[in-house]
């Protein structure tokens, strides 16, 4: 509440973690609303998938407060070990690495295609431009076997895409799931050895996934990322600059999107992403009263102080449930 954070879409949840938010409601101790992706990999049995179903079909049509509709699966690794899967080798090795897959391919489209039968939406952890490209060829597979293309399904992280690859997004109605935090600079100088020059202008290319057309979703990756803090990832989502010691044309400075943008990502693009557009995400008329009140104009305020701003009220389903003591 402190942070503004009044919705979590955990993509690394489990049964046994669904049952404490569960409790919670219950009690009437939930002041959050939670969406779970289960994890499914090559050794997910019918066990864990009658689990998840049934947990599924639970939530279905409830209290928007808590849903259990996604399967997350992880399909490579990450750049600075060099285990995400790239199209060419890493630019920093010699024996002409280019990462590999976290489960077999094959396994990993044929479970695509059941859980988008039975009705799930599907997040895979795609880093490297490879496994980018391999997510969204097994979420078309899924389609054209399927004849589903309301799933919503996502890829998680994409911080390096082929440019050939770019409309592909809008063109399968898959959304790019992205964590700004993760293109803070000073966080990034083995990452963008790693790449290298001719891909580092499509790296965390969130403006040229916008310009064509795509659902652009931000989010934190906590807790693998640095900070959880959503303020954050709008002061580098909008402050993309030179990278100290890497001379290219700047820390790509072409992807910085706009604060409104950024905004959008974070609210109505994340609402979208649940299938919940029609009742948050935005102020408007009829919608949940889900409201975050900031210290600073973030249309007004210079750029570079963006991350000075500070959540001063936390309003969740019409309760203020957070009061920054300072401000009133």
């Amino acid at each position: 509440a402190l942070l503004g954070i009044t919705s979590v879409q955990n993509a690394s949840g489990s049964p046994e973690e669904f049952s404490l938010y569960e409790e919670l409601l219950k009690n009437g101790e939930l002041t959050i609303r939670y969406a779970a992706a289960f994890s499914a990999n090559a050794n997910t049995t019918t066990a864990d998938i009658e689990a998840y179903t049934r947990i599924k079909k639970r939530t279905d049509n409830r209290d928007s407060r808590l849903t259990a509709s996604a399967i997350k699966f992880m399909l490579d690794g990450v750049i600075e070990s060099h285990t995400a899967a790239m199209l060419s080798p890493y630019s920093d090795v010699t024996d002409n690495s280019r990462g590999d897959f976290a489960l077999p391919l094959e396994k990993y489209r044929s479970l695509v295609v059941f859980f988008d039968q039975i009705g799930f939406q599907i997040y895979t952890h795609a880093i490297g431009d490879r496994a980018v490209r391999e997510a969204l060829n097994a979420y078309e597979q899924a389609q054209n076997q399927n004849g589903s293309k309301s799933r919503r399904h996502r890829v998680e992280h994409i911080e390096t895409i082929s440019p050939k690859d770019l409309h592909r997004f809008a063109q399968l109605g898959v959304l790019a799931s992205m964590e700004p935090i993760h293109a803070d600079p000073g966080t990034m100088a083995v990452w963008s050895n790693a790449i290298g020059t001719e891909r580092l202008p499509y790296s965390f290319a969130w403006a040229s996934l916008l310009n064509e057309n795509a659902y652009l979703i931000f989010s934190s990756d906590w807790p693998a990322c640095v900070d959880v803090n959503p303020i954050r990832g709008i002061h580098v989502a909008i402050n993309r600059r030179t990278l100290e010691g890497f001379p290219t044309k700047g820390w790509v400075v072409d992807q910085k999107i706009s604060a409104g943008k950024a905004l959008l990502a974070y609210t109505k693009a994340g609402a979208y992403s649940s299938f919940e557009e029609s009742v948050k995400g935005q102020i408007a008329s009829g919608f949940l009263a889900d409201i975050v009140v900031l210290s600073q104009d973030l249309f007004k305020a210079d750029p570079m102080r963006v991350y000075e701003s500070r959540v001063v009220m936390t309003i969740f389903d019409g309760k203020v449930i957070y009061r920054d003591s300072k401000s009133f």
